[in-house]
């Protein structure tokens, strides 16, 4: 704490003086004959509504004030003094006072500023003077998408440096958000969300759900699957209250939020109420969503050949003959008699296509209804809202319930009062969509399943042959959907209240108190129906978790803003904000059910659980200093000192500076009449951010019940679980990036490009420890990444006049992301059983065996290292990585990265007169997806149903097929579907057109007359089309959630669905 009040005391000593400087009035150094006092309204033109917190001042002094509530202003000034009266989006304008009393002014609206205003960390800022990295999105461009559940959701394809993925199409399924790419292995690599200012974490929240299927077989392991959150935290913020969004990428920009910013931070601002009479709004649209793409499986013909192909050649590698009767042959080589003639059955459609009695057409509804105004000194704006969300599953299903009142008070010209409150209730089905097929994944089942026998049998139960030995050990799909339930629900409380008092012109202090409370439900059941492998029937299991999460907040804030001789304007902040969460665990798993009717925990055997609180607490200060000179010359500094208690005593405290200047290059005299170029600014920023995303008590030595039997009785007691290491300290990004801002044409064209690099040090990775140290591992600070990266933001009025408009928005980044270093030069540390992080390439990039062809001949085989000595052709040839002339595990080398080389985004809106067209289309360039169901679907093994594509597999030396796939055969001797190989490592490029809106806004004179403001329709496709070379349902699928490291596998996550809205929004 010494070294704590130590760093800040001269940031004291600064802050006082400000206030001395702010409270010495100005006017008392004239005389008191020269000296009156003149009192007015300012208000706009456009309205003549009052321009409350507009800036008066007395030119060529620092003596001034601000306009309340009313418009309304009071100031001593010199009889023959100039008043300058500006506010944010308007006009300045100098008025005379020629000894008046009383001034009314009337400022006019100014198009370029009123969109150039930007909400950054405590407070906000013209555009124009911004040193830092910020995208702003206007409600202009977050018309909400009526399908979007969630506010990231919004945000795809029109960031540059932003990669949003929607890993799951569920109903309030999971997107993940990277900015500026991952920095992190083993913590957190989400960006920070602010709401109306306050800090909510990150989105995800644990949606990892590779192991979500096998982990339900026990009263253990389904307790602990209980824990996997399905619905998007941020799925709690209603799209339709946003007003804007921020997004802030470099140091300069994020560095006031300090250990949380290094992974960028997103600004979301809600509405808030409006001056003038009240208005009411009303939005309503209807949807129908739908998968958007079919796998292409083989016809039932096909599929006949090759489980007989596949079947026979592995009795044949047994020993045995193509012609032997199934009498003589081992179980798994037996072939069904009917698929000795495969000309019976279709060679074209799917047969039984077990895909359609899984996907269905589901419907979306959206209601919103909102009011907003100001009523004497008190806006407000109230909303409310229902969404409703059949999957396209069967099973899932989602809904929501909002409410949000938002209230500003202006008690006294001075004092000012403001109260937020947002309430969210959702619940929801969700579908046992992912995983293996052994584990009863839902979508593996229904793409394996044989497409020549029927759904039903003759007595209409379901028909299966999954004991049969000619049939395939597949369960029946609809059996999968209905002994199994997810049901989970959410209510999130949220309200953040603020006080703010002019203690003198231009000096503001604010406290603000918030307080976010969810609770969290989840109820998962398997019934005694539903087996593991190749077992028909399984014990019955149930698992339940309850999260209570309580946050709180306080923030208290200085801030001084003044301009002083005309060419000096200096915004000073200083601030010290607490913040503690609290979260509150209960988890239980139960078995021996003794039926399937009663699918609580009462009715089985409690055999697992937990139940603890798990908390941190974070205190900081802030400081940032905005300085401007001849508003051409800009100087940002910020440092932020952040002390938590996920660290040791140590190194508890974090300190992160940043400094960022800007020249505007336009207001040189140069350049300043120039007919072309109408802005042209430069940046430049570096800056130290950090990352605190561990887990709470990574730093402590924790203890772990143990059990052991003395003298026949178990015994329970405590033992050391974890090394502790009070060291332990914060990882830290050092960022650099350079910025051009540039605008032609009276801004018709404006182009933003961003140069950056971020080193990020003292990554937290666990190192192997001595056995004899009695732990497997401790947590260290060893490793360093880098990310490098340019992006590019591209706008332009193409066409405007009064009755046609075009607007086109463009963004492309580029960004290369390379592990500098780890617990030694060598060391590689697995993100997943199919990517690594290691010394000189991508964080989760693929390590596998490296496919080089199919063997075509006897001789090529003996010519090249084999994986076996009985390999011959017909099967995969391997590279030889490490050169010993063996084919194994060892030869795995990297193949790929999940991160794209670039990505983009282009947006174009369309108005003429009334109708307006938005298109937007996004795309990603260069990624590989290890698309894992491919372990099912393209195995070549002779038994499940396969893609389409394995129909040209190699059959033999006169039939070698497309040389891609190999022999059918169940046996993986030649590691042709079991080994972990690029055999199912696909290009996940892709262009998708995101969205398409068609709106007509009635013409105002007929709607007046029905006593209406407004009145549009529109419809609206989403995910309308999307071109990829990806096999799977979609190239943003991963079933590994918000768990970035291991991003880009893909075991059939839920689809992204295409869908159709048809809405109308009503203002009246």
């Amino acid at each position: 704490m010494k070294q704590f009040s130590r760093t800040f005391r001269p940031l004291t000593g600064a802050v006082c003086l400000l206030v001395i400087l702010a409270i010495q009035p100005a006017w008392a150094q004239q005389p008191a004959s020269q000296v009156l006092s003149v009192s007015g309204t300012v208000r706009g033109t456009d309205d003549n509504a009052p321009l409350v917190g507009a800036t008066v001042s007395e030119k060529g002094s620092t003596n001034g004030t601000v306009t309340d509530a009313a418009g309304r202003f009071s100031l001593r000034v010199g009889a023959n003094a100039l008043l300058v009266v500006s506010f944010v989006g308007y006009l300045s304008q100098e008025v005379a006072v020629a000894n008046r009393n009383t001034i009314a002014v009337s400022l006019q609206a100014d198009p370029k500023q009123l969109q150039d205003v930007v909400v950054i960390g405590y407070g906000t800022q013209r555009k124009k003077d911004l040193t830092g990295s910020i995208v702003t999105l206007s409600s202009k461009e977050l018309v909400p998408v009526p399908s979007a559940t969630s506010v990231d959701q919004m945000l795809q394809g029109k960031v540059a440096g932003v990669q949003i993925t929607q890993t799951s199409g569920a109903p309030g399924g999971n997107v993940n958000v990277v900015v500026r790419g991952i920095s992190s292995i083993t913590g957190g690599n989400s960006p920070l969300y602010v709401v109306d200012g306050y800090a909510i974490g990150t989105g995800g929240g644990g949606s990892d759900v590779s192991n979500f299927s096998s982990a339900s077989y026990s009263a253990g392991n389904i307790a602990g699957s209980s824990a996997i959150n399905r619905i998007n935290p941020l799925s709690t913020i209603n799209p339709g209250d946003i007003e804007s969004i921020q997004v802030l990428k470099d140091a300069s920009a994020t560095a006031i939020y300090g250990s949380r910013g290094a992974n960028g931070v997103i600004i979301i601002t809600t509405k808030r109420g409006k001056l003038g009479k009240p208005t009411i709004s009303f939005e309503q649209s209807t949807g129908i969503q739908e998968l958007a793409k079919k796998l292409d499986l083989l016809t039932p013909r096909q599929y006949a050949e090759f489980v007989a192909e596949g079947r026979d050649n592995a009795w044949v590698f047994a020993g045995g003959r193509a012609t032997d009767p199934n009498s003589v042959r081992s179980t798994a080589t037996q072939v069904k008699p009917e698929f000795r003639n495969p000309e019976q059955f279709a060679n074209s459609g799917y047969g039984t296509d077990w895909q359609d009695l899984i996907f269905r057409k589901g419907v979306v509804q959206n209601y919103q209804l909102s009011t907003t105004g100001t009523a004497k000194d008190v806006s407000y704006f109230v909303s409310g809202g229902y969404f409703k969300q059949d999957g396209i599953i069967i099973g899932s299903n989602f809904n929501r319930f909002t409410l949000r009142t938002n209230v500003d008070a202006q008690l006294t010209p001075k004092l000012k009062l403001g109260a937020s409150f947002a309430g969210t209730h959702s619940y929801g089905d969700f579908a046992r969509a992912e995983g293996h097929l052994q584990f009863r994944g839902l979508i593996a089942a229904a793409t394996a399943s044989d497409p020549t026998i029927p759904v039903y049998d003759f007595n209409g139960n379901l028909y299966s042959e999954f004991s049969s030995p000619t049939g395939i050990p597949v369960e029946h799909p609809l059996l999968i959907a209905s002994e199994f339930s997810d049901k989970r629900n959410n209510t999130n409380v949220f309200t953040n209240n603020y006080l703010q008092y002019e203690i003198a012109p231009g000096l503001v202090l604010r406290t603000s108190l918030g307080v976010n409370y969810s609770n969290n439900v989840t109820r998962l059941w398997k019934s005694s129906k539903i087996g593991l492998a190749t077992s028909r029937t399984g014990a019955a299991t149930a698992g339940v978790t309850a999260v209570k999460t309580m946050n709180w907040l306080n923030e208290n804030t200085l801030n001084f803003r003044r301009r002083f001789a005309e060419k000096h304007e200096l915004d000073v902040l200083a601030g010290f904000t607490a913040q503690k969460n609290t979260d509150d665990i209960l988890q239980a798993g139960a078995s021996d059910f003794p039926t399937d009717e009663v699918p609580f925990l009462a009715a089985g055997t409690v055999a697992a659980g937990t139940n603890y609180l798990s908390e941190w607490s974070m205190l900081s200060w802030l400081a940032r200093i905005n300085y401007t000179l001849a508003g051409r010359y800009l100087l940002t500094a910020t440092i932020r000192q952040d002390g938590s208690s996920r660290f040791g005593a140590k190194n508890r405290w974090g300190t992160f500076p940043s400094l960022s200047l800007a020249w505007r290059v336009s207001d040189e005299a140069f350049l300043k009449n120039n007919r072309v170029v109408s802005d042209l600014k430069l940046r430049a920023s570096y800056g130290v951010a950090g990352n605190n995303l561990i887990p709470n008590y990574a730093t402590q030595g924790l203890l772990g019940i143990v059990r052991n039997v003395s003298n026949g009785q178990l015994v329970s007691g405590v033992s050391p679980t974890s090394l502790a290491n009070n060291a332990l300290t914060w990882e830290k990004s050092v960022q650099y990036n350079l910025g051009l801002d540039l605008g032609l044409f009276n801004n018709r064209l404006t182009f933003t490009a961003d140069a950056y690099t971020s080193h990020k040090r003292n990554l937290l990775l666990n190192v192997l420890l001595p056995a004899a140290s009695g732990f497997d591992n401790s947590l260290q600070n060893i490793g360093e990444v880098e990310n490098k990266g340019l992006e590019l933001s591209f706008n332009a009025e193409t066409v405007r006049s009064e009755a046609f408009q075009w607007n086109t928005d463009f963004n492309i980044s580029w960004n290369r992301n390379k592990v500098l270093a780890l617990n030694a030069e060598t060391a590689r540390i697995n993100t997943s059983p199919y990517q690594v992080a290691e010394v000189g390439y991508p964080i989760g990039s693929f390590r596998l065996l490296n496919i080089l062809g199919v063997f075509q001949t006897t001789q090529e085989v003996a010519s090249n290292p084999r994986q076996h000595p009985r390999t011959q052709p017909g099967d995969y040839r391997f590279q030889d990585a490490n050169g010993d002339g063996t084919i194994n595990q060892a030869d795995r080398t990297i193949v790929g990265t999940p991160w794209p080389d670039f990505t983009w985004g282009l947006g174009n809106r369309f108005s003429y007169r009334n109708l307006s067209l938005s298109i937007q289309i996004n795309g990603s360039q260069g990624n590989e997806v290890y698309f894992q169901a491919g372990e099912t679907v393209l195995n070549t093994a002779g038994v499940q149903n396969q893609l389409a594509v394995v129909a040209d597999r190699w059959r033999s030396e006169a039939q070698p097929g497309g040389g891609v796939y190999t022999r059918a055969i169940r046996n993986d001797y030649a590691f042709g579907f079991g080994a972990g190989s690029n055999k199912v490592l696909f290009d996940g490029s892709f262009v998708r057109i995101r969205n398409v809106n068609l709106a007509y806004a009635f013409p105002s004179p007929a709607l007046s007359r029905l006593g209406l403001q407004a009145l549009s329709v529109y419809i609206d496709a989403t995910n309308l089309f999307t071109f990829t070379r990806y096999p799977g349902y979609d190239p943003e699928g991963s079933t590994t959630g918000d768990n970035i490291a291991r991003a880009g596998i893909d075991f059939f996550a839920y689809p992204n669905p295409r869908t159709y809205t048809a809405g109308l929004r009503l203002t009246f």
